[in-house]
């Protein structure tokens, strides 16, 4: 039976492994934990990928220009072990953890590296953590997360962060949690579930079935009008014979989304070369915003040749 210490010594193990480059794969990941008592084959995947994230943490903090922290992660994800291990409920809503270099990208385009709460009051957000990937450019003190799963709830009220919420992240923040929630982070970072939800829900006179669209708004409702977003959800882009996105679901939570914020650029990402590590080849977009438009204007722009692109290396995105 394991406990916090032991939990803790197995973590500091897969650390101290990264750090020396030693690769494990899932059998040996496993072998090991039981050695400390944990035999969990979930909780295996959960400590060793908070080992990842606090590895990670620590090179995005070494001091290093963005550049060297960048390419180091990209070395520490290309020694990580896969995290294939999967369950009914994460195979069900589609939930995939960030890979790190994707999360520290993620945390510079919004500026989270330079947050410090006690000079600025700067806070970020991440209302899916999970076990906090997409927060490893931020010291956890100026982060806010949230957080249902029980074990990645624990693993996050172990890195010392602002503060840690375990509510619905499809329902709206400002009833689950507090008024304050709306409009105010300075950063919001997430990368929700992909599944499909058993119906629709309304939001803004829209009603949206798709799980990841769904908690990306919830999110962005979180968002001070000039702060920054980086949302990962599932799926490439695809586009009609007129260049615009297809009819659906897709276009309508695009135009949206173009239509209410300021969409630097949506990033098509291979999940066969960038994502499998963290145990699916799944397809993802990477969605930057910077800021809400003052007055609702505009659509989702046509097809362009020359950005958009599928990213499949680590170089060029």
């Amino acid at each position: 039976m394991e406990t916090m210490d032991t939990i803790q010594l197995f973590v500091m193990r897969i650390e101290t492994d990264l750090i020396a480059k030693i690769k494990h794969n899932k059998l040996s990941v496993e072998k090991l934990a039981a050695s400390f008592g944990i035999t969990d084959k979930t909780e295996v995947k959960e400590f060793t990928e908070l080992a990842i994230v606090n590895r990670a943490r620590k090179i995005a903090h070494s001091g290093n220009d963005v550049y060297t922290n960048y390419f180091d992660i990209v070395d520490l994800y290309n020694t990580q072990v896969n995290l294939s291990h999967r369950t009914s409920q994460s195979i069900l809503l589609q939930q995939y953890s960030t890979p790190a270099p994707i999360g520290y990208l993620a945390g510079i385009f919004c500026g989270i590296d330079k947050f410090d709460s006690a000079e600025n009051g700067y806070v970020g957000f991440e209302p899916s953590a999970g076990n906090g990937l997409l927060t490893i450019a931020a010291k956890p003190e100026n982060f806010i997360v949230n957080e249902i799963d029980d074990t990645r709830n624990i693993n996050l009220q172990s890195q010392g962060y602002k503060a840690v919420y375990k509510v619905d992240a499809t329902e709206a923040f400002n009833k689950s949690i507090s008024f304050k929630f709306h409009k105010t982070f300075n950063a919001v970072i997430t990368n929700p579930p992909f599944g499909n939800l058993d119906r629709a829900i309304p939001y803004d006179n829209f009603q949206f079935k798709t799980l990841d669209h769904v908690m990306a708004l919830r999110a962005l409702d979180t968002m001070a009008d000039n702060g920054k977003a980086a949302i990962i959800i599932g799926g490439h882009t695809q586009w009609d014979e007129k260049g615009r996105i297809q009819a659906g679901k897709n276009r309508i939570f695009f135009n949206y989304l173009y239509s209410h914020y300021n969409v630097v650029d949506v990033i098509n990402i291979d999940g066969h070369k960038l994502y499998s590590r963290q145990g699916t080849a799944f397809n993802v977009r990477l969605i930057l915003i910077n800021g809400r438009k003052i007055k609702v204007h505009g659509a989702a722009p046509v097809f362009n040749n020359e950005i958009d692109v599928v990213v499949k290396s680590c170089e060029e995105l």
